[in-house]
């Protein structure tokens, strides 16, 4: 039986149950999958229109810049405003663009398409996360938020394979015709009244404010040190395939690679949020910074399909997204008033960061040859994010001291 909205008591509001959890999380795993066609395509459009590494990765920043840098404004308005319409809306346009990405009869009209893609992707996790507290089933938070996590991770790390596959099998002309599971879950999100979930109360109190992050030098030292931890993540999301096919690899072999290594940061993000409860995100992070570092050396030293090659791999996407959920919690007792916020600067500005940083990358990759140009980035960027941190205090955990 639907719940009635209490702003709009003619509005049916979903209920709650674990097949609205379900929805959310297919929800998740639609959102996400479409974020994760462009490094598939870059090296068919690359092909194509003759696109140095250095406009590839320009490319893939306008889409990541506009898809993770308007999260946080988009969270802040969604505190004081309903905007759960952009939940539906947000995975149908996203698809859309994304699967018509090779439509595109010149190089400014795939700017275009990647740059509308960024932005219509952007509405979804800020709203999401939200609407997911109104379907949960009471008491059941920590096991409904598990799915809801799990199917984005999911659909990120098997895109690049489906889309290959997909090119392989009817050609790219045809890839508009992936965007129909998206356009069978906005029907289904439409008939569950997901976006009907009242998540702004009846006087919506005030928002976080941007001026709390100024003021806090060590949550700007945090967001630094995390962004120079997404250069080599973005880096590798961004050049993979691309660093494949220079070495003689179809776009298959490419785009497996990409998925161990996103298979690995579902891997890395799970293991490193359990050890956080442990041991600190402090240290975790340190860690996993480690282990990224270490793990993306042996790559590219090896820069194969071979089964050392594969498992550094993995543990480079470990060891890269090891570092969010502890980078959150850290993030989150830093600005205890704004934790909305803090997460999503952690989860929209730090990675919309690394996508800007691996232009130079991709610069470097057109002079010195791309593996060269990752292994000396990776390198940098993980030793600076390190050393970064290092001095760092951790914040104690004062909500579960005064519980």
């Amino acid at each position: 039986m639907s719940e009635i909205n209490v702003v709009n008591p003619s509005i049916k509001e979903p209920v709650r149950s674990w097949f609205n959890v379900s929805l959310m999380s297919v929800s998740h795993f639609m959102s996400d999958f479409y974020t994760a066609f462009l490094p598939v395509l870059l090296p068919i459009l690359a092909a194509r229109y003759d696109i140095s590494y250095t406009q590839s990765a320009t490319i893939y920043m306008i889409f990541t810049v506009a898809m993770n840098f308007a999260q946080p404004p988009i969270g802040i308005l969604a505190d004081r405003k309903n905007l759960n319409y952009l939940l539906p809306l947000s995975i149908l346009t996203g698809a859309l663009f994304a699967s018509a990405a090779t439509l595109s009869p010149n190089l400014w009209g795939i700017i275009l398409i990647v740059l509308l893609c960024g932005i219509c992707s952007s509405g979804f996790h800020p709203v999401s996360a939200a609407v997911l507290t109104k379907v949960i089933p009471e008491n059941n938070k920590g096991l409904g938020t598990s799915i809801y996590i799990a199917g984005g991770n999911i659909g990120f790390a098997i895109a690049p394979l489906c889309v290959a596959s997909f090119i392989e099998s009817f050609g790219e002309n045809y890839l508009l015709a992936m965007a129909i599971p998206a356009i069978i879950t906005t029907v289904l999100i439409y008939k569950q009244r997901l976006q009907n979930a009242q998540t702004v109360a009846a006087t919506p109190k005030d928002g976080p404010k941007f001026s709390t992050l100024i003021t806090s030098k060590q949550f700007l030292v945090l967001n630094s040190a995390i962004a120079l931890r997404s250069w080599t993540y973005c880096s590798f999301v961004v050049f993979l395939p691309m660093l494949f096919n220079a070495k003689g690899y179809d776009s298959i072999s490419g785009a497996s690679c990409l998925v161990v290594m996103l298979l690995g940061c579902v891997a890395g993000g799970l293991v490193g949020g359990a050890l956080t409860d442990k041991f600190g995100p402090k240290k975790v992070t340190l860690g996993s910074f480690v282990v990224s570092l270490i793990g993306s050396i042996t790559f590219l030293n090896y820069c194969d399909t071979s089964f050392i090659s594969l498992l550094a791999l993995f543990l480079c996407g470990a060891g890269a997204y090891g570092s969010t959920p502890n980078a959150i919690v850290w993030a989150q007792r830093l600005l205890p008033n704004s934790s909305a916020f803090a997460a999503s600067m952690m989860l929209g500005f730090t990675f919309g960061a690394g996508y800007i940083e691996s232009v130079l990358t991709g610069y470097l990759g057109d002079i010195i040859g791309l593996d060269k140009a990752m292994l000396y980035t990776a390198c940098v960027a993980m030793a600076a994010a390190f050393f970064l941190l290092l001095p760092l205090k951790e914040p104690a955990d004062t909500k579960n001291k005064t519980n």
